[in-house]
């Protein structure tokens, strides 16, 4: 009898035994598994969204690419420093007399300096105007003419006054 109660005693403890691992596995193992698997799919998650806007950025940098490529004399522009000087020579290719008058320096939170300028130039005939606001196109800097344009005869010339507004890069 003895053998039959060791073998009986071996097999309670491998009984409790295998209760006992079952139970460690129930409480540790399977929360742990839904855990990672939790985790894993919140991974993946962030995978693809971080693939997705790697893909929108990529696209974004290649169209603010082809922008700058289509737009290089405008940025290039843009960045040229204004000179005043440089201006009033521009001028009197068109005109005999020209000057201008700072009125102020516009420095905002914007990336621009805006300079407004009033401007009064003495021209032969309303084509020398014309020419030289169709000519502002080909010139180093952004420049706005704003209205209102007055157009006086004096003394066989026309005297045209208009103000402007220069723009460029800040300079830091």
């Amino acid at each position: 009898m003895s053998k039959k109660n060791t073998t009986l005693k071996f097999l309670i403890f491998i009984l409790i035994f295998m209760v006992v691992v079952f139970a460690f596995v129930l409480l540790f193992v399977i929360p742990g598994i839904k855990d990672y698997k939790d985790s894993k799919l919140s991974y993946s998650n962030s995978q693809n969204l971080q693939t997705e806007l790697q893909k929108e950025q990529e696209e974004l940098i290649s169209t603010l690419n082809i922008i700058k490529n289509k737009n290089k004399n405008i940025i290039n522009t843009f960045s040229q420093e204004f000179k005043e000087n440089e201006f009033i020579s521009f001028t009197k290719k068109y005109f005999n007399d020209a000057t201008l008058v700072k009125v102020h320096n516009e420095s905002n939170s914007s990336a621009l300096d805006i300079y407004k300028f009033n401007a009064k130039i003495k021209a032969k005939n309303p084509k020398q105007f014309y020419e030289f606001v169709k000519n502002l196109q080909n010139y180093n800097g952004i420049i706005k003419i704003n209205f209102p344009i007055t157009i006086s005869s004096k003394d066989n010339f026309l005297e045209i006054n208009f103000h402007m507004s220069v723009y460029s890069m800040k300079v830091n």
